[in-house]
């Protein structure tokens, strides 16, 4: 975490860093200076201390992580792209109208969308009013969407409506359910326009936009299951004050009959290279010791998200468990992220199912044949040849073409028959 500064005839009086504070120097002991000075102090004491008290979506050091869709639908698949839009160190006069496109695969329809993302506030105090199209339609309940401040009220953990979860000195996750139909499904462009305001000095600049859709055709065939995690997963390597190392977040009532596969991604708001953090699926570490590794020397972006995505089939059960840690205890390495949100994950299951598999339809009889010359023999069937257990077959042989013959129906059981001499 960075550090706040605030001057008095340009000398240092307060400075936070890592939540700690210290004054430094006092120069100005006027009354309305010491009151000002007090009021902040006493303003950020409250706000820092420990017991991490929820107000809406908000908490200092993040709400935690939790499962808020869990859905299965027939001929579906996974759409879900991130795009990096921070502004290095440029903070856009406001209103001001970002825009970025989308193009979904062809599809028969839309069945659930979901776009995320990440803002800063500049403090946790600020608050702003923010507004979204797709494709020139107005996205519900975003006409505006007024969010911030420490009371924040906006709902969290739905599904239904728009959530948005703070930590931090503003860092805000913004998650907007969206009706399929105003999304394209004929792969062209899917224009989305946000619009920020502020009535105050919220920051606005926008870190990264994800869109994560379900689509749906005929022509996949399959029964998908996907679970939707959200929120503020802030973990730190200093525990004091109400952090925590770690996050875990259950994934119940998983479908894993007639897998075919099973991924899963989760989107840090970003990490640093260099410093370790692990994911954890079922106690399987995946992807090594410093999963989030955002580097800015690729990109340009000096704090760019963190997108990762691995192999969960071998691992997949019906109750699963997702971890997100930097602990030591858990095994992770020194150095250890200092601080690292964890914001968004989607375990996303593809199956077939019996009756989406081809049918063996036997519609023959079965004819069973022998020479006249044997009149001596039984015939004799079974459905376990090493059981020993045969059971004589009581149709009555006719004579077809010089021979006796035995017309069965037709069995969807496996039958092995033998000709037995009874003199």
């Amino acid at each position: 975490m960075g550090c706040f500064q605030m001057k008095t005839n340009n000398e240092t009086i307060i400075s936070i860093g890592d939540c700690m504070i210290n004054i430094i120097k006092l120069f100005n002991h006027q009354k309305s200076a010491r009151h000002t000075l007090i009021s902040f102090t006493l303003a950020l004491l409250f706000e820092l201390a420990p017991g991490n008290i929820v107000y809406g979506g908000w908490s200092q050091y993040g709400v935690g992580m939790q499962a808020i869709e869990n859905n299965t639908l027939a001929n579906a698949e996974l759409y879900l792209e991130t795009k990096t839009t921070w502004l290095n160190n440029i903070t856009p006069s406001k209103p001001f109208i970002l825009s970025t496109n989308f193009n979904l695969p062809m599809c028969d329809s839309i069945a659930s969308a979901r776009l995320l993302l990440t803002l800063w506030g500049g403090t946790a105090n600020y608050t702003c009013k923010l507004q979204a199209r797709v494709n020139g339609s107005d996205v519900p309940n975003m006409n505006p969407l007024i969010f911030g401040g420490t009371n924040d009220v906006n709902p969290y953990f739905t599904s239904t409506k728009p959530n948005v979860y703070g930590s931090g000195y503003g860092v805000w996750l913004v998650s907007v359910p969206i009706p399929g139909n105003l999304f394209h499904s004929d792969n062209s462009t899917n224009l989305i326009e946000l619009i920020v305001d502020t009535d105050d000095n919220f920051d606005g600049r926008i870190q990264q936009i994800t869109l994560c859709a379900i689509y749906q055709k005929a022509a996949l065939s399959n029964y998908f299951q996907y679970v939707l995690i959200e929120g503020t997963g802030d973990i730190y390597t200093n525990t004091t004050s109400g952090k925590t190392a770690s996050r875990q977040i259950q994934i119940n009532n998983i479908n894993t009959n007639y897998l075919i596969s099973a991924r899963l991604h989760a989107i840090y708001t970003y990490g640093d290279k260099g410093q370790n953090d692990w994911l954890l699926f079922n106690g399987i570490k995946l992807g090594g010791d410093d999963v989030a590794c955002h580097d800015k020397t690729i990109d340009g972006f000096d704090y760019g998200p963190d997108v990762v995505t691995f192999d969960v089939s071998k691992i997949l059960q019906e109750s699963n468990e997702l971890k997100f840690t930097v602990s030591a205890n858990d095994g992770v390495p020194f150095p250890g992220e200092s601080s690292l949100r964890p914001s968004f994950s989607i375990l996303e299951v593809t199956r077939s199912e019996p009756d989406l598999l081809p049918n063996l339809n036997i519609s023959q009889n079965i004819v069973i044949k022998w020479p006249l010359t044997q009149e001596i023999f039984q015939l004799e069937c079974t459905t376990n040849v090493n059981s020993g257990q045969w059971s004589a077959v009581t149709n009555i042989p006719v004579v077809i073409d010089g021979q006796y013959t035995v017309i069965l129906p037709p069995s969807n059981k496996q039958q092995f028959f033998r000709l037995r001499k009874v003199q």
